[in-house]
């Protein structure tokens, strides 16, 4: 059995601009991103998408980032069948986890539980 370290091909960008990474490109959002033709993406897990009352209370202001951070990780941290398949996709095909915000959104929480289950480093980050 061995012991290297799982090399993951995974990005992750706004829907509206997607990176320019060539791998299957994952939808992530429990509804459909307005203005976005069908074939924009290779699939759409709804389920990886945080859940309507979360996002209402994050969107809203009832909680702030990192209670909905917490939230959204329990919550796809209890769905370990779809995130053995994300990290299936990462390390054969690769795969881009997008979403519509423009900003540093849910993707990115889910791109940090797919490294972490697959025993992957994170990357760098930019200060």
């Amino acid at each position: 059995m061995s012991n290297a370290t799982p090399v993951l091909q995974l990005a992750t960008g706004s829907v509206y601009h997607p990176p320019d990474e060539a791998y299957p490109r994952l939808l992530i959002m429990r509804r459909w991103p307005r203005g976005i033709a069908k074939g924009a993406v290779d699939q759409w897990e709804r389920e990886l998408g945080p859940s309507t009352e979360l996002l209402k209370e994050y969107q809203s202001e009832a909680i702030d980032w990192d209670e909905f951070a917490s939230r959204y990780r329990a919550q796809v941290e209890a769905r370990p069948e779809l995130l053995d398949w994300v990290v299936r996709m990462a390390s054969t095909t690769g795969v881009v986890l997008l979403c519509s915000s423009h900003d540093p959104c849910h993707r990115d929480i889910l791109a940090e539980v797919v490294r972490e289950r697959a025993g992957a480093p994170s990357p760098a980050r930019r200060g």
